[in-house]
C-alpha cells in the first residue's frame, strides 16, 4: 500500500508540472477508419490503441469502421452536421471538399519536431487554404508491375510511352474462341478500366484537370490522348466487349501465369518476401507525346473535424499514431508505404522491393489530390468514358459530356464564380 501512494504522488507530480497529459476520466476519443484489411483493424484494436491509452489514463478510443462505398455519404452527414467521430479516414482528394470544415492544425503541429519527417507531397496532400488539416498515414504508390519471365520481350520492359506500352500488351494479350487466355495488363479494377487511372494518363500526357478560370479541361489534346491509349489498350487485350475474361484463379492476379503486366495496391501483390519479386519490375505509367512518366500516389489521412471538443487530444493521437515506429508496424500490417521518409531506411535495407518502390515514388510521384467534387465525378468518369471505350459513344462526344457535365457540377459546388 506504501508503494501504491508513493507511485500515485509521483504520477500527481507529474502532471501537475505538465510533464504527463491530463486527461478528464473516462474520456473516449472515437476514430473512423475505412478501407483497411481486418488484420490492420485488428493491429489497431490490440497493438496500437492499448498502447496510446497506456500512456493517456482515463483515455479510452473506439473505432468506426465502413467502407468507400458508403464512405462519401456517411462522412459528409458527420462533418456538415457537426457531430461524429473525433478523428475522420480520409483519402487522398477529400482536403478540397471537406477542408473548411476541418480543424486548421497548425497550431498543434507547427513545433512539432518530427512534422519534417513527412514526405512533402504527402503534407501538401493534407493541406487547405495553406493550414494543415490533419497528418497523413499511409501512402500507397501504384506503380505498372511486369512479368519478366513472362513477357514475349523482356528487353522492351518498362514501356515508357503510350505508343511502346500499347505494343507490348499487344504482344502480349492472347484470345481463343473469345475468351482471354493471356493479360498483357490488367488494371486495379479487372475490367480494363479504372477513374483514377484514366486521371494519371491525362497528367502523363501533359494535361491536367481544370484550366486557370478553374473550368474543367476535359476538352484537351492530353485528355483525348489519354482516351485513346485506354481504348486502343483495352481493344489490344479485349478485341470485342463480347470477350470473356480470364478462367478463375487462386491468389494474386501478377501471380496467376495469365497476367503479363497491371496496376495492383501492395495488398494484391505477393509480400515482398516471396521468390517471384525476382521476375517483376516495377515502373511508372507510360507518358503521351508531350507529357512525362507518373506513379500515382495515394496518401490516406487522418482529420480532425472543426467541431470537435477536444482537439489537443485527437492531435496528440495523430502524432502517436504518426511516429516512425508505427508507420513502419503498419507497413507490414497494411501493406501500404509509409510516408515518413525516415522510416524508410529500414524498408530499403531490409527489402530491394520497398527500395524500387519508394525510389519511383519519390522520382515520378504525384498525388491523387485536388480532385474537385470527386464525389461527383467518379460516376460520371465511369458513365462517360467506359460508354467510349465499349463503342457505345464517340471520342468527340465523350470529351463534350465530359467537359459540359463536370462544369456544371464545379458550378453547383460553388467552384466557379
Amino acid at each position: 500500500m506504501k508503494h501504491r501512494f508513493a507511485l500515485l504522488a509521483a504520477v500527481a507530480a507529474l502532471l501537475l508540472a505538465g510533464i504527463l497529459p491530463v486527461a478528464a476520466q473516462d474520456q473516449s476519443l472515437e476514430i473512423y477508419i475505412t478501407g483497411l484489411t481486418e488484420n490492420t483493424i485488428k493491429w489497431f484494436n490490440e497493438v496500437a490503441f492499448p498502447a496510446f491509452e497506456a500512456d493517456h489514463p482515463g483515455v479510452n478510443l473506439e473505432i468506426l469502421t465502413g467502407g468507400w462505398g458508403e464512405f462519401d455519404a456517411t462522412v459528409a452527414g458527420w462533418i456538415t452536421t457537426g457531430s461524429g467521430p473525433d478523428i475522420v479516414y480520409l483519402g487522398s482528394e477529400y482536403a478540397d471538399i471537406f477542408g473548411e470544415l476541418l480543424k486548421d492544425l497548425d497550431p498543434y503541429l507547427r513545433d512539432w519536431e518530427e512534422l519534417d519527417q513527412f514526405l512533402p507531397t504527402a503534407l501538401d496532400t493534407v493541406t487547405w487554404d495553406g493550414h494543415l488539416r490533419g497528418l497523413p498515414l499511409l501512402m500507397s504508390p501504384r506503380p505498372v508491375f511486369y512479368r519478366t519471365d513472362l513477357a514475349v520481350d523482356p528487353s522492351v520492359i518498362p514501356p515508357l510511352t503510350f505508343a511502346d506500352a500499347l505494343a507490348f500488351v499487344k504482344a502480349n494479350s492472347a484470345v481463343e474462341n473469345n475468351a482471354m487466355t493471356k493479360m498483357g495488363f490488367m488494371d486495379i479494377g479487372s475490367s480494363l478500366f479504372d477513374d483514377q487511372e484514366f486521371i494519371a494518363y491525362i497528367w502523363s500526357a501533359g494535361g491536367e484537370l481544370y484550366y486557370d478560370d478553374g473550368t474543367s479541361a476535359f476538352d484537351s489534346a492530353a485528355t483525348a490522348e489519354a482516351l485513346k491509349f485506354m481504348y486502343d489498350r483495352r481493344r489490344a487485350v479485349m478485341p470485342e466487349e463480347t470477350t470473356a475474361g480470364l478462367p478463375p484463379f487462386e491468389g494474386v492476379p501478377i501471380a496467376s501465369g495469365n497476367v503479363i503486366s497491371g496496376i495492383f495496391p501492395m495488398w494484391n501483390m505477393p509480400a515482398t518476401s516471396d521468390p517471384l519479386w525476382e521476375n517483376i519490375a516495377i515502373a511508372p505509367y507510360p507518358a503521351g507525346e508531350n507529357g512525362q512518366p507518373v506513379v500515382q500516389v495515394f496518401i490516406d489521412w487522418l482529420s480532425v473535424p472543426a467541431y470537435v471538443e477536444d482537439p489537443t487530444l485527437a492531435v496528440e493521437f495523430l502524432k502517436f499514431i504518426g511516429s516512425k515506429e508505427n508507420a513502419i508496424e503498419l507497413t507490414s500490417v497494411a501493406g501500404f508505404t509509409p510516408v515518413r521518409t525516415d522510416a524508410w531506411d529500414e524498408l530499403k535495407a531490409n527489402s530491394p522491393v520497398w527500395a524500387k518502390m519508394l525510389d519511383l515514388a519519390a522520382e515520378y510521384g504525384r498525388s491523387f489530390s485536388d480532385i474537385r467534387a470527386s464525389a461527383e465525378l467518379r460516376p460520371l468518369i465511369r458513365e462517360q468514358v467506359l460508354a467510349y471505350l465499349a463503342d457505345r459513344q464517340s471520342l468527340e462526344d465523350t470529351q463534350r459530356n465530359l467537359k459540359e457535365e463536370y462544369d456544371a457540377i464545379l458550378e453547383a459546388n460553388g467552384y466557379l464564380d
